[in-house]
């Protein structure tokens, strides 16, 4: 893999989504080679999308807490530089 990848919402969801077995391994492979590789990209959007699903929609919902750290920790794909701050409808604390 030579280029960059944009990741959709969905496979940051199914990596966190027990309920899906035979996609939540699948999801969990393409980040880990997206993080090794450092070609790993993201829009704002993601983020949101992510953050609303697996804090309302999973079923249990992921602890807000925990989905918070995930966003920051995705805003090292450079995100659109609009986005340096929290993302919108993602509560800070």
């Amino acid at each position: 893999m030579t280029g960059l990848v944009f990741v959709d919402t969905n496979i940051l969801v199914y990596s966190r989504d027990a309920s899906e077995p035979e996609k939540q391994p699948r999801a969990m492979e393409w980040l880990e080679l997206l993080w090794r590789s450092r070609r790993g990209r993201i829009s704002v959007q993601v983020l949101e999308e992510y953050y609303v699903t697996v804090t309302g929609k999973l079923k249990p919902g992921m602890d807000r807490a925990v989905a918070r750290s995930d966003v920051r920790a995705f805003e090292a794909w450079k995100p659109n530089p609009e986005t340096r701050s929290p993302p919108r409808g993602i509560p800070s604390r």
